[in-house]
C-alpha cells in the first residue's frame, strides 16, 4: 500500500513539474516578459526592395542584418522569426533564403502567415551578420505605393534546453522577451 501510495505521489509531482503553467503565471510572466530591459540580442538591420514594380509583379527585399549579443556571465540563447507585414493583398512569401557574406545560399527557411504579418521561422541558428533575400508577388489591382514593414521578430534570455526545444511564436510570445527590429521598405507601383 505505501509503495503504490508513494508511486502515485512521484507521478503527480513529475505531471506537475512537466504541465505548462495556468493562466494565472502566463499572466505574471507576460507582465514581467514585457521586458523593462534592453534586448540581449540587438539586431540592425537595413532593407531594400525592389524600387519599382508593375501591379501583379514580383517585389524582392534584402534585409542586411547585424547582430549584437550584450555580454553575460551567464550563457543564453535567442530564438529569431524573419519577415513582418507585406504590402496589402501581396502574396507570400513562401520562403525566405539566407545568404553567406560571400553571396552563397547558406540556408532556406519556411515562412507562415500570422495576425501580424508573414514570418520565417530561422530556427535559431544563424550567423551573427547576414543578408536575408525574401521575394512577395504584389496583387493585380496595386497602384501607388506599396509598403512592406519588414525585419526580425526575436526571443531572448532563454537557457539551452528552452532553445533546444524550438517553442513556437505563441508560446515564445507567452514566456520570453519580445522584440521587434523592423524598417519600412516602399515600391513604387507603375502602371
Amino acid at each position: 500500500m505505501r509503495r503504490a501510495l508513494g508511486i502515485a505521489v512521484g507521478l503527480a509531482l513529475i505531471a506537475a513539474a512537466l504541465s505548462p503553467t495556468g493562466p494565472a503565471e502566463a499572466t505574471c510572466l507576460a507582465t514581467v516578459k514585457k521586458c523593462g530591459r534592453d534586448a540581449l540580442v540587438a539586431i540592425d538591420v537595413v532593407a531594400k526592395g525592389t524600387p519599382q514594380a508593375s501591379p501583379g509583379g514580383r517585389v524582392t527585399y534584402v534585409l542586411d542584418y547585424a547582430m549584437t549579443w550584450t555580454p553575460s556571465f551567464a550563457p543564453y540563447w535567442g530564438s529569431f522569426w524573419v519577415g513582418g507585414s507585406f504590402p496589402r493583398g501581396a502574396k507570400g512569401p513562401t520562403g525566405a533564403t539566407l545568404l553567406g557574406e560571400d553571396g552563397e545560399r547558406i540556408a532556406t527557411f519556411a515562412c507562415h502567415r500570422y495576425a501580424d504579418g508573414v514570418w520565417c521561422d530561422t530556427r535559431g541558428r544563424i550567423p551573427h551578420q547576414g543578408r536575408i533575400v525574401l521575394t512577395a508577388h504584389l496583387p493585380r489591382g496595386a497602384t501607388g505605393a506599396a509598403v512592406a514593414r519588414l525585419g526580425f521578430d526575436s526571443f531572448d534570455g532563454l537557457n539551452e534546453e528552452q532553445f533546444t526545444r524550438h517553442l513556437d511564436r505563441e508560446r515564445s510570445r507567452e514566456r520570453f522577451c519580445n522584440y521587434r527590429f523592423t524598417r519600412t521598405v516602399t515600391t513604387t507601383v507603375k502602371q
